[in-house]
């Protein structure tokens, strides 16, 4: 990742670049008093149908629940017939199609620069361990923790930032070695 990322910045250079004018495209609305960008609002109902719609897929599908055969015991899962090796791609071709769209319509509210993937992965990193690993919905409530937590530090104690994301999910972990909604691993031998 990181020698990718430099080359990245050999080939492309280091100017940031922000592409503001789809953000302000929709325009903005009023609730409750409070002015609200409608581009943002559509990336939060874009996140939860998405997310919705990939829960939905993971768990009252065919294909979904081979998937879940697959990263469960992907050896049990092979010695029954399940190709597992095309569970995994297929697997990355989302979540990279999925990171992906994420950048696409993120990049018109940060200012986008060579290196930005790595404050992207700590944060990506936080969500998931205080979510609990394999959980879609331990994800979205570790992403609204660390996001409120992050949000508080950035108007209270700017330069703790950092530092609350990590006190967040090192709390988490304090008290539920597997995150919130992770499950107990059984170990095998």
């Amino acid at each position: 990742f990181l020698i990718l990322e430099d080359f990245m910045k050999l080939v492309f250079g280091v100017e940031s670049y922000l592409p503001y004018q789809p953000r302000y495209l929709f325009g903005t609305i009023e609730i409750y008093g409070l002015a609200y960008v409608v581009y943002d609002l559509c990336i939060v109902l874009l996140s939860l149908i998405l997310g919705t719609l990939l829960w939905l897929g993971i768990h009252f599908t065919r294909q979904g629940k081979l998937l879940s055969a697959v990263i469960t015991d992907n050896e049990i899962a092979s010695a029954i017939g399940i190709n597992v090796s095309k569970y995994f791609m297929f697997t990355f071709m989302i979540g990279a199609t999925l990171g992906a769209l994420g950048g696409a319509v993120t990049s018109p509210m940060i200012s986008v620069v060579p290196g930005l993937g790595v404050e992207v992965i700590v944060l990506a990193f936080a969500v998931v361990v205080t979510g609990g690993l394999g959980s879609i919905g331990g994800a979205a409530i570790g992403s609204i923790i660390v996001g409120f937590g992050r949000t508080s530090a950035v108007f209270l104690m700017p330069e703790l930032e950092l530092f609350v994301v990590f006190a967040v999910m090192a709390i988490v972990l304090a008290f539920r070695s597997e995150g919130l909604f992770g499950k107990k691993i059984v170990r095998k031998i």
